[in-house]
């Protein structure tokens, strides 16, 4: 006796091409989200350790560099680490910007707080990109 070839399982309705899309988006949000805690970690590491180390080697009179030093047209190396910051925060910002109007919260008050905050944080990584790009520029042409 052989066993029936159909299968009882319950085969799931496919998706519109709508929804594929916004599950595909809801998905690259998530990784986004995800990934940059762990971006943010190395980079703003250096970051604070390039201001505070060489802020205080400068008073120490250790370190004279031949630039102004935390100049935003000057200091290549304050210009790119706040370049690479602003854009991590807002990459990670805006996929939680991303994940939270795709995933409705219903009007909850934890989720409009966050909302404001990922605004809020996006806002300034622009900022601060804003304000580096053109040396970040001048240095790669």
């Amino acid at each position: 006796m052989n066993p029936p070839t159909d299968s009882d399982e319950f085969d799931p309705p496919n998706q519109s091409l709508g929804g594929q899309i916004a599950g595909t988006i809801e998905q690259l949000c998530l990784v986004g989200a995800r990934v940059s805690v762990p971006l943010f970690v190395p980079i703003g590491v250096l970051f604070f350790a390039y201001l505070i180390g060489g802020y205080t080697l400068m008073v120490l009179g250790v370190w004279t560099p031949s630039y102004e030093f935390l100049s935003l047209t000057g200091d290549i190396y304050f210009a790119w680490l706040g370049f690479l910051s602003g854009l991590v925060i807002c990459f990670g910002t805006g996929s939680l910007i991303g994940l939270a109007f795709l995933t409705e919260g219903e009007g909850r008050i934890h989720n409009e707080v966050s909302i404001l905050a990922s605004f809020i944080g996006f806002g300034f990584g622009a900022g601060v990109i804003r304000m580096t790009y053109s040396t970040v520029l001048t240095t790669l042409l």
